[in-house]
């Protein structure tokens, strides 16, 4: 397999090949981080409202999550003042309706902590928040990794196995008779959804819809993430309905593995296999009364037709 993901001799120096993306660092990861899990947190503890759930901690959890997610956009932005001009692009940005959802968010999750019934209404704009920032990766179409339709559907996943890890970590702590049972059930179906969407959207990378580095970027995350925030969690979900003296560490030592899990895979394709398109030829220009030749791709894995 290692074969397929090294450039072709020569072609590294040409200057064509894809190269990693530096304008989005761990300050733009903290925000996928902390307003997915913020808001996985905030959608699966209003809508358990539903069932009698509710707790200001979950609810404060959530925002500040949420909120600080966004003070690492605004770390990360080079003229911090004009930060506000975000507020102009809702027309055509991803991150501009991000922003005017974080308005009803806030407002609303505040008069919830006062009037408890409201809480049943957060996961409204949670949703639509963290449908907003899948959107903002899909739309980067410049960064393969990126762009892929199944970025959506993993980035959503993700964000609720890491909202129902934390409420399990969370109600071991704060919670009398700690978190719901339902919760990790909850956590269960999140983490096969998110392993499912994850193995496909691994394979369409590693078989030429990425570069070759993001994709060994990928295939070496893939089993520390597979087993470490997948495997792990189930193993501790079993433990804790096997040993009843040690539920409650188990259940939170699940949440917890499940939600680092989630960091470490954004981190991983928000900064290390975030490489760009670079340049490549449709046809090698003719010389002379010659014919054109090949087309040229450096960087990429060449997929011939019988590969496909």
């Amino acid at each position: 397999m290692s074969e397929d993901f090294e450039d072709a001799p020569g072609m590294r120096h040409l200057g064509l090949s894809p190269w990693l993306q530096t304008a989005w660092d761990l300050r733009a990861a903290g925000n996928f981080i902390g307003g997915g899990t913020g808001t996985g947190l905030l959608i699966i503890a209003s809508l358990g409202a539903f069932d009698g759930l509710y707790s200001p901690v979950l609810l404060l959890a959530g925002l500040a999550l949420v909120g600080l997610g966004l003070f690492s956009v605004f770390l990360e932005i080079g003229r911090p003042l004009r930060a506000m001009n975000v507020l102009l692009g809702g027309k055509r940005s991803w991150m501009t309706r991000e922003a005017f959802v974080a308005a009803v968010l806030f407002p609303l999750g505040g008069a919830a902590l006062i009037w408890p019934d409201l809480a049943k209404l957060v996961w409204i704009p949670a949703t639509a928040y963290l449908y907003c920032q899948a959107r903002i990766l899909e739309a980067s179409k410049g960064i393969p990794t990126w762009r892929s339709p199944l970025i959506l559907p993993l980035t959503v996943v993700t964000g609720l196995a890491e909202g129902a890890g934390i409420l399990l970590l969370l109600g071991t702590l704060f919670l009398d008779g700690g978190a719901p049972e339902w919760v990790a059930g909850t956590l269960v179906a999140a983490i096969a959804g998110r392993l499912f969407v994850w193995m496909f959207y691994r394979r369409r990378m590693v078989g030429g819809e990425a570069p070759v580095e993001a994709a060994a970027v990928l295939i070496r995350f893939s089993m520390p993430f597979t087993l470490g925030g997948n495997v792990i969690p189930i193993a501790f979900l079993v433990i804790a309905g096997m040993q009843p003296d040690i539920r409650g560490a188990a259940l939170a030592a699940a949440g917890l593995a499940a939600m680092i899990g989630g960091w470490a895979m954004k981190v991983t394709i928000v900064t290390k296999a975030a490489h760009n398109q670079g340049f490549a030829i449709n046809h090698s220009p003719a010389r002379g009364g010659g014919e054109s030749g090949p087309g040229f791709k450096p960087g990429w894995r060449e997929v011939t037709k019988d590969k496909q």
